[in-house]
């Protein structure tokens, strides 16, 4: 029975690792799988967004539009020239918590010039008509391009290399626990719209991906030589997001058309005089699932300037310094999980600038298009692949010609809004809880017994939490006097992620410990061989193969950058094959 349901050893495929490509079927499935993951974080942060900054119905749908637009153009990119991880690039809390902030502080000075009521949250016509201007994103769009700027800038200097290269599991393990931790209100807030639904969502992938994974079911293939081909694959633990996700979808549908045409019944009956107009109304909700369509185009590529060119000023400037800080941050941790997830070799230093250089270009896309929430590196997606082992990039490449399609249709952008609220909080759930076990996994390679570890990680996650729940409660306590100082303050103190990186960077590097504490000894060889004592040639070819870019491409990015030059790691000779070149890390020769 055995073998009829789950195929010999000799049949069984294994997970699909970064550089296998799984049949077409399965790609587009995996895609598929994807781009409703994706959709989860995408609709919140635009829903969180347009809550401080509403639109009208047909502006939504073309900000969305965009932003799906400049993730499929980004993740190609990222896929291909960046880190070449199975990373889908969408917009982040990381890059909304600024804007957020940047948006009610120019909300704020419009309604005082105005002789307004001053406060963060404005209502009335006036606040409105404010807010639906012609300037209600220019802001937030100017930070953007000051955003991808700056990390064009950065990576092609090498510096968030070199950061990566002095961060040890110390440092590493707590920034990831709290990019897990720190979603926890977005999910509440998405989830108690429907705790069954979260609920239900979250049992049924937890079922397929943990306790049906060795289900293993015939997947056919077509061959020259054997025509055709039967493998076992675990398609219930690789589908075990997209199953949950796309069952609850269509039911959630199907109810809703239900109810809708029995209300549309029993309006036509208690009001015969208006029937024709409400059977009109009622025909065009049920077709766009709730959201009436018939003024949001079928066909249209977002245009430079489609909600005004970006604005500049002090305050822009320096919110766009605080993105391109917290922004890169949680990319640098979103490449770490996902290599760990994996189990593929940690990512070197010179795949990470140039992963930041293409979110760069991604983000004076988001700028230059409006599309005001900017892209990055999805944890979500990061968490799906540690879920359903799936880490090829080829379904990721497909994925982004989805977003591309659907980014040049409005109308077809806005089905992802018909998503109920409740399965975005359930991927939330899931997805973000494996950053916060990959960064627990991190304590291995450290003494954590010792009092110097345990006191560095509880104060830096204790004090991430606290400093960021605070400020956003009174953000009227930090005044410097110089306005877009304290923007820049507040948008940087604001993020958990920061506030745990920096504290724990600074503690880790200043107070005393030997290696054997901080992890930075032979035992963190198999996490970060760059800050091993050498590198052998399998591991050279191990990181080739994987981070590597396409024969042709190579010669146009650098190994070695500037700040790879600023004390570099002391490590020991490695014995090299003569004739062979040593192009992917440099290793400084120690004294002898």
């Amino acid at each position: 029975m055995s073998i009829i349901c789950c195929g010999t050893k000799a049949t069984r495929l294994p997970s699909y690792k970064l550089q296998q490509t799984p049949p077409w079927i399965l790609s587009v499935l995996f895609a598929l799988q994807h781009l409703v993951v994706q959709a989860s974080l995408l609709c919140t942060c635009h829903f969180l967004l347009l809550q401080s900054r509403p639109l009208q119905l047909q502006d939504q749908s073309q900000l969305l539009a965009s932003s799906l637009f400049t993730c499929g153009i980004t993740t190609i990119l990222q896929s291909s020239l960046g880190t070449r991880l199975p990373l889908v690039q969408a917009p982040t809390f990381e890059l909304l918590i600024p804007a957020l902030i940047l948006s009610k502080q120019t909300v704020l000075n419009r309604t005082s010039n105005n002789e307004t009521q001053r406060s963060l949250i404005c209502t009335g016509s006036d606040c409105e008509q404010l807010q639906n201007g012609p300037h209600s994103v220019s802001e937030v769009s100017g930070a953007l391009l000051v955003t991808g700027l700056l990390q064009l800038l950065f990576g092609a200097t090498g510096l968030w290399g070199w950061i990566l290269q002095h961060s040890g599991p110390m440092v590493i393990a707590p920034t990831l626990s709290i990019i897990g931790l720190s979603c926890f209100k977005q999910a509440t807030f998405c989830c108690s719209s429907s705790w069954g639904i979260a609920l239900l969502l979250i049992f049924i992938t937890g079922l397929l991906s943990q306790n049906l994974h060795s289900c293993h079911i015939p997947i056919y293939s077509w061959e020259l030589k054997r025509r055709t081909d039967r493998r076992y694959v675990p398609v219930l633990r690789m589908l075990s997001m997209l199953l949950p996700i796309a069952c609850i979808w269509i039911v959630f549908i199907i109810l809703k058309i239900v109810i809708k045409r029995k209300e549309v019944e029993s309006a036509i009956r208690l009001v015969q005089n208006q029937s024709t107009l409400i059977t009109a109304n009622s025909s065009s909700s049920v077709t766009g699932f709730g959201v009436e369509l018939e003024y949001i185009p079928w066909f249209q590529i977002p245009s430079l300037g489609g909600f005004g060119w970006p604005q500049f000023n002090f305050q822009t400037l320096t919110v766009g310094i605080a993105m391109t800080v917290t922004s890169s941050l949680s990319s640098l941790g979103c490449y770490i999980l996902c290599s760990r997830v994996m189990s593929s070799p940690p990512v070197p230093s010179h795949a990470c600038n140039r992963g930041i250089s293409m979110e760069g270009v991604g983000n004076i896309l988001s700028g230059v298009l409006g599309s005001i929430c900017g892209v990055g590196s999805s944890i979500t997606n990061a968490g799906m692949v540690g879920l359903t082992q799936v880490g090829s990039r080829h379904p990721v490449q497909i994925s982004a010609v989805l977003f591309v399609i659907l980014g040049s249709s409005p109308k077809m952008s806005e089905i992802l809004m018909s998503i109920p609220l409740a399965v975005h909080g359930g991927v939330l759930c899931l997805t973000y809880s494996v950053a916060v076990g990959a960064g627990v996994s991190y304590f291995q390679y450290a003494d954590i017994d010792s009092g110097r570890n345990i006191f560095i990680v509880g104060f830096a996650m204790f004090m991430a939490l606290l400093i960021p729940r605070w400020l956003v409660a009174h953000p009227g306590h930090l005044v410097t006097g110089w306005e877009p100082f304290d923007l820049f303050l507040l948008s940087l103190l604001t993020v958990p992620v920061f506030m745990c990186g920096l504290l724990s960077f600074i503690l880790d590097n200043t107070v005393t410990g030997t290696l054997r504490e901080r992890g930075l000894d032979t035992n963190f060889t198999s996490c970060l061989p760059v800050l091993s004592k050498g590198i052998t040639k399998g591991q050279q070819d191990e990181l080739a193969e994987a981070y590597g870019l396409p024969c042709g491409l190579s010669s146009f990015f650098p190994t070695v950058y500037p700040c790879n030059q600023l004390c570099p790691p002391q490590l020991e000779i490695v014995t090299i094959i003569e004739g062979e070149e040593d192009k992917l890390l440099s290793k400084p020769v120690t004294d002898s």
